[in-house]
């Protein structure tokens, strides 16, 4: 397998002149252990069978790329993480994508086929994966790191060929091209800091003026993770969000008593009280709605039930995989849709899954609950 490492920005100009209209394999090597933001390590690139690996690092800046690909096809397996990068990195998702993972679901070979799995069933290759725990902003990068990266996007346009013309015998093109681009357009959506909280657990034991409060904690807690470039949980952790909230604490002895972490206090002690107070001399009018469980609904149990036999059926009709069509988590989402919202909201808000796209044309206007 032959490859050219591009460490410097000259090289870099070389390259991106000689890239063209045809498909291009892309696939990232990132760090995110203790960061917000994933630190990019490496960058592969495969066009016309010349595979590159881009070093960011060395390099600096790389933006020259990401400008180049600007409306591109670009082919990914099991591209989100990817795709956060990219945005990080370009400030958008401007390309055309080819999800070889998803073509691969669509053509029943599983929800979530790995790259490995792929490349086997398709190519009969069977790939390395020695280095995929390795550290990829560590320099100089070693041969066998250089091997593996380049690896994962050798067999990504090939494959694609081939999963192209079974998408087409399968009348399934159409679906895949729309769920990768809803895949696009969910990833390009901006994090909403006021409804961080909502991905906690256990809300629904908590009365309005905990939800004020947590609410009010995961806004400051995201902002934070953003502007100091920290993992979540390395400002505070979610479970201690929640014991904020309930305890309401007014004084740092307060916090040495729910055994919130020492740096948990040391830092960010005097803000957790801070936005717990403003919260708690706030107009109670204001405070979010309680939290109500689907599974608490007289009808919920059934209503899955039915759901679930319906999504099976259709599976099996067409050939796909239960998960690709509508996990659990998208059942509920379209639950919650409809029996939570009232009218009025159902009319400004985010339609679920189950009622959009080529889910909707599949199986989703069955659905009246």
């Amino acid at each position: 397998m032959q490859f050219e490492l591009i460490t410097t920005l000259t090289q870099l100009s070389e390259y991106i002149a000689t890239l063209d209209n045809s498909p291009i394999s892309l696939d990232t090597e990132f760090v995110r252990t203790r960061t917000f933001y994933a630190n990019l390590g490496l960058l592969q690139v495969s066009q016309n069978e010349k595979i590159v690996l881009i070093d960011p690092i060395s390099i600096g800046d790389i933006s020259a790329f990401w400008q180049a690909i600007d409306n591109k096809a670009c082919i990914l397996h099991a591209s989100s993480e990817d795709l956060e990068i990219i945005r990080q990195q370009k400030g958008d998702l401007n390309i055309k994508l080819f999800d070889t993972q998803v073509a691969c679901a669509f053509l029943n070979h599983g929800a979530s086929l790995g790259y490995a799995k792929m490349v086997e069933l398709i190519d009969g290759a069977v790939l390395d994966k020695g280095e995929s725990r390795t550290d990829w902003c560590a320099r100089p990068l070693t041969q066998k790191q250089q091997h593996y990266a380049a690896a994962d996007v050798l067999y990504l346009e090939p494959s694609l060929v081939v999963l192209q013309a079974q998408l087409a015998e399968k009348k399934m093109t159409d679906f895949f091209e729309k769920e990768c681009q809803m895949i696009l357009d969910q990833k390009m959506k901006p994090i909403d800091p006021d409804k961080a909280y909502k991905s906690l657990d256990n809300l629904f034991k908590l009365d309005r003026h905990s939800l004020a409060i947590i609410k009010a904690l995961a806004k400051w807690r995201l902002q934070t993770a953003q502007a100091r470039n920290l993992a979540l949980n390395f400002v505070v952790k979610a479970e201690h969000l929640w014991l904020l909230a309930y305890y309401q604490p007014a004084s740092i002895n307060d916090l040495k008593r729910l055994n919130l972490l020492p740096n948990e206090i040391r830092i960010h002690g005097q803000n957790i009280l801070s936005v717990i107070a403003e919260v708690s001399a706030q107009d109670p009018e204001t405070y979010p709605p309680l939290i109500s469980r689907l599974i608490d609904f007289p009808e919920y149990k059934k209503t899955l039930k039915e759901m679930r036999d319906k999504i099976k059926a259709c599976a099996e009709k067409y050939e796909l995989p239960v998960e690709l069509i509508a996990s659990k988590r998208v059942i509920n989402e379209y639950l919650s849709w409809s029996w939570k919202l009232t009218d009025q909201q159902r009319l400004t808000a985010t339609k679920p899954k189950l009622l959009s796209g080529w889910r909707f044309e599949l199986i989703g206007h069955q659905f009246n609950y």
